[in-house]
């Protein structure tokens, strides 16, 4: 929203801003029935130790000489993976005698492909890893906000599973499985059920698992045509943050056609390993 109202302005020369474009900062939308506010305010300040009532960032470092990495996933490669998940299903009914349903969009098998090609690439010993990342509310919330709404109207899901089965034959299959649980019980359940001890269960799911990755971004905000400046659009859209924090980064691609742009911060050993289960998995399909 930043982005695109930012851009628009300087673009057209501080012409007024279009009602697509214009935030919404209305917080009284929101609806908190449940006192969820207060629950949460104090868990965090419980939790997250006497550096609580900072306003600056919370101090991610990253391990130290890590290089980036830019990949792309296409939309035919995209479409490849999900009947390559099809099939997989398929043949687990075949062999369990009931039917799985797994949440195959974009986003999940995005998620769920480069998960994998991570554990297999930094050749994790520990026994079981943890997937993080972020669900956008807004349309969510009953009563539903404006596409506009102008805040952190946002909730995380952390999803957890075996090293060992990410690295097995099954593991697009098992990573898509664990990743679509949360993402599938979002409509069922809504986007704030569980969330008076979201934050005790996030700092147990941590500190049990032995190593953490985390999603930043979404394909679904379209940087590439936002962020258009009056220059053209961008060549390559960066997220740097993730030198600190370790996150996967998700846009959509420089080369449009719904394809998926990836962004990551390894240690060379490990971003060149990444970079050949990444290219020989998608070539496989």
């Amino acid at each position: 929203m930043f982005i695109k109202s930012w851009a628009h302005i300087c673009k057209h020369g501080g012409q007024g801003l279009s009602s697509p474009l214009l935030p919404s900062y209305d917080r009284m939308a929101i609806k908190d029935p449940a006192g969820l506010h207060a629950i949460l305010s104090n868990d965090w300040l419980r939790y997250s130790g006497s550096n609580n009532r900072t306003l600056m960032s919370l101090g991610f470092t990253g391990a130290g000489s890590l290089i980036r990495g830019s990949f792309e996933i296409t939309r035919a490669k995209i479409e490849s993976l999900r009947q390559s998940v099809m099939s997989m299903m398929a043949k687990e009914k075949q062999q369990a005698g009931h039917s799985v349903q797994l949440h195959l969009s974009t986003f999940s098998l995005t998620c769920a492909y480069i998960w994998v090609c991570l554990v297999k690439a930094e050749e994790i010993k520990t026994k079981k890893v943890l997937l993080i990342f972020s669900v956008d509310c807004r349309s969510r919330l009953d009563p539903p906000l404006p596409a506009t709404y102008f805040g952190n109207c946002i909730v995380a899901r952390g999803v957890i599973a075996e090293t060992d089965d990410l690295m097995g034959e099954d593991g697009l299959f098992v990573a898509l499985t664990a990743v679509s649980t949360p993402v599938k019980r979002l409509d069922t359940d809504g986007v704030l059920n569980g969330m008076e001890t979201w934050i005790p269960c996030m700092f147990d799911a941590e500190t049990s698992t032995d190593r953490l990755f985390s999603v930043a971004g979404s394909p679904r905000f379209e940087l590439y045509d936002a962020a258009d400046f009056g220059w053209g659009r961008p060549r390559t859209i960066e997220f740097v943050s993730i030198d600190r924090t370790g996150a996967i980064s998700l846009s959509d691609s420089k080369n449009g056609g719904g394809g998926v742009e990836i962004g990551l911060a390894l240690k060379k050993h490990s971003m060149e390993a990444f970079a050949s289960l990444f290219a020989e998995g998608l070539e496989q399909l």
